[in-house]
């Protein structure tokens, strides 16, 4: 989103994007951006300030750190940023967020909360099917 700071008004300005996210750079080996996402941002200027209020909406998928099964998740996130401007400037925030979308991704992706992971003997699913090993092992995995 690029915003022409001579073009915004007093009372502040109201823009939506939509990012493609192949060119940005965002994927990890268990988190993928497929889709395009989304940002709405409200702009306020003083004098020698630019201020954008944005709210950021992207869907991923993502490979599960437990059970290595893909499934899909939102990052809904708000972010500030501040510029220092003169009003010939343009200000690009792409940079911007798509850093705030890279530190919301989680450490380590969950399916869900009770996910139960692999078995560590035959790597069975177990969110899926039980197997023949002892379930004491599980329990304490």
């Amino acid at each position: 989103m690029k915003i022409h700071v001579n073009r915004i008004p007093a009372e502040g300005l109201q823009e939506h994007a939509t990012y493609d996210p192949a060119p940005l750079d965002m994927e990890r080996d268990d988190i993928h951006l497929r889709e395009p996402f989304a940002v709405d941002a409200f702009i306020t200027k003083t004098d020698a300030e630019l201020i954008v209020k944005a709210d950021i909406r992207c869907p991923l998928l993502m490979t599960c750190a437990r059970c290595l099964e893909d499934f899909s998740s939102n990052i809904d996130t708000d972010a500030i940023f501040h510029y220092k401007v003169s009003s010939a400037d343009v200000v690009d925030i792409t940079d911007e967020v798509r850093q705030e979308i890279v530190l919301a991704y989680p450490m380590f992706p969950i399916c869900q909360p009770d996910c139960k992971g692999l078995c560590t003997t035959c790597g069975q699913n177990l969110n899926v099917a039980r197997c023949s090993h002892d379930t004491a092992e599980h329990e304490s995995a």
